[in-house]
C-alpha cells in the first residue's frame, strides 16, 4: 500500500482504527489465514512417493521466468496517462518491501509510474509468470480489486511454489480458476476504494501460501524476519529469476534419484529407460574437492567420450565418459556464503552454467563429475557407492545412454 500522500486524520487513534480494519476485513472468497505457519512444502500436495513423478508432476505450466507486472516487464517502460494523454517515461517504488511505514511492516512493493499523482491510473497489470489464479474478487475497504496468482518454478534441484498478489487493481480481466501465462494482461492499475492514496499497483510475492488475500502482518503483530521468511522482495527475487529452465520441456533429460539408486531418461517428455546407478563412496550432497560425495542439483552434459582412457584410472571409466558441468551457479554461490569462492569465481561459474557449458574446475569445489561405467560389473545387491563422486552405470547399459545424451542435456541429480 502506497503512502506517497498524507491522510490528517492518521491520528495513534486513527492508526490504531486502520490496523484494527485490516485484521478484521476479509474477501467473501478468501480462505481463513493460518498466519502461524511455515513456508509452505514447494512438492505436490500429493506425493506419489516416487520422487520423479512428484518433480514432472505440474497442474499447469511452470514458470519459464519472471516479469515486473507493469510497462515493458524489465522494470520500465513509458506510458501514456489515460487522463490527460501526456507521456511518461518509467516507473519507481514508493513503498519498499519490509519498510516499516505508517501502516506498519510492508509485506510487498507500491509501484507507481513516474508521472506521479494518478497518472497511471488504468495502465496495463500482467501477470509476471506462468501460473493459475487462485482468487480474483474485490475485496472492499483499503484493498479494493485483489488477484492472487500460483507459480510453480524449478530451482536447482527442487520444485518450488510462490504467489504473486496484486491489490488495488481499477478492472480484473481474469477470473479464479484461469491458467495465465507470463506478461498476460489480468487487471488494470487502480486505486482503494476510499480514494485514500494515489493510483499505484501493490504487489507482494507470497511463500506462504496459506494466507488469506487480505492479510497483513502486523495487525497480527509479525515482525520484520517473519515477513521476510514469508515472503520475499519482488524486485530482486523476479531480477534473479528472469530465465528459468522446465525440465519438462528439455528434448532429452536425465533424472537421478539417489536415495533409490534410480536413474531416468525422458526424450520430448516421454519416458524412455529407467536404470540401476550407483554413486560415490561417501553419502550426502558435494560439498568440497575430495569427499567423494556426489552432488546434488541441475547440470548439463558438457562432453563426451569412448573408448580408451590413459591414465591409472582409465579402466574404471568402462569405456564411456559423460561429464556434466558440475559446479554450478548454486554450488557456487553456497560456496562463497562459506568463504570457500572468491565474488569473481561464483560470477564465472554461474555464468558458464547458465550457458550450459564447462565451469571452472580448479576450485575448492572439485569437478570431474559425470557418468561412466565401471572397471567391472557390479550387482545391485552389493555396494552401491563405488565412485570418487560420480554416477556409476552399469557396463551393459553405459553404451545405450551414452548414443542417447547429445551436450547440452539437462542432468537433475537428487
Amino acid at each position: 500500500m502506497n503512502s506517497s500522500i498524507t491522510v490528517p486524520w492518521f491520528s495513534s487513534k486513527g492508526f490504531f482504527l486502520v490496523i484494527l480494519c485490516l485484521a478484521l476485513v476479509s474477501c467473501s472468497q478468501g480462505r481463513r489465514s493460518n498466519a502461524g505457519s511455515g513456508r509452505s512444502s514447494s512438492g505436490s500436495s500429493q506425493p506419489s512417493g516416487n520422487v520423479f513423478d512428484d518433480y514432472l508432476k505440474a497442474e499447469f505450466a511452470p514458470a519459464d521466468g519472471f516479469d515486473f507486472p507493469f510497462g515493458d516487464g524489465d522494470g520500465g517502460g513509458a506510458y501514456q496517462d489515460k487522463a490527460t494523454g501526456k507521456r511518461f517515461d518509467g516507473w519507481y517504488i514508493a513503498t519498499h518491501f519490509a519498510e516499516n511505514y505508517s501502516l506498519g511492516i510492508h509485506p510487498g512493493e507500491d509501484w507507481n509510474g513516474n508521472g506521479g499523482g494518478n497518472t497511471d491510473l488504468g495502465q496495463d497489470v500482467f501477470a509476471v509468470a506462468n501460473g493459475r489464479v487462485v482468487f480474483a474478487a474485490n475485496c472492499g475497504r483499503l484493498w479494493g480489486n485483489v488477484i492472487v496468482i500460483e507459480h510453480l518454478f524449478y530451482e536447482n534441484h527442487e520444485k518450488k511454489k510462490i504467489r504473486s498478489l496484486y491489490a488495488h487493481l481499477h478492472e480484473i480481466k481474469i477470473h479464479e480458476g484461469d491458467k495465465v501465462r507470463r506478461r498476460q494482461l489480468i487487471a488494470t492499475v487502480g486505486q482503494d476504494p476510499e480514494k485514500l492514496f494515489n493510483a499505484h499497483l501493490h504487489l507482494e510475492l507470497r511463500w506462504d501460501e496459506s494466507l488469506e488475500p487480505t492479510y497483513w502482518p502486523t495487525s497480527d503483530h509479525k515482525d520484520i524476519s517473519w515477513v521476510k521468511e514469508h515472503y520475499t522482495q519482488p524486485t530482486s527475487f523476479i531480477n534473479s529469476h528472469r530465465k528459468i529452465s522446465v525440465p519438462q520441456s528439455e528434448p532429452v533429460l536425465i533424472l537421478v534419484d539417489q536415495t533409490t539408486y534410480k536413474m531416468q531418461l525422458h526424450q520430448k517428455g516421454v519416458l524412455i529407460r529407467e536404470y540401476d546407478v550407483s554413486f560415490g563412496q561417501a553419502a550426502g550432497p558435494k560439498q568440497i574437492q575430495g569427499d567423494n560425495k556426489t552432488p546434488v542439483g541441475m547440470y548439463f552434459v558438457i562432453q563426451k567420450h569412448k573408448g580408451k582412457f590413459d591414465g591409472p584410472y582409465g579402466d574404471y571409466y568402462g569405456g564411456y565418459w559423460i561429464k556434466v558441468n558440475y559446479p554450478n551457479s548454486f554450488d557456487a554461490s553456497r560456496a562463497e556464503r562459506q568463504g570457500l569462492l572468491s565474488p569473481g569465481q561464483k560470477t564465472a561459474i554461474s555464468k558458464s552454467w547458465e550457458q550450459r557449458a564447462p565451469t571452472l574446475q580448479n576450485t575448492a569445489l572439485g569437478g570431474g563429475i559425470g557418468f561412466h561405467g565401471w572397471i567391472r560389473e557390479w550387482k545391485n545387491d552389493g555396494p552401491r557407492h563405488l565412485s570418487w563422486g560420480c554416477v556409476v552405470m552399469h557396463l551393459s547399459d553405459v553404451g545405450n545412454l551414452f548414443e542417447q545424451v547429445p551436450e547440452g542435456t539437462m542432468v537433475v541429480i537428487f
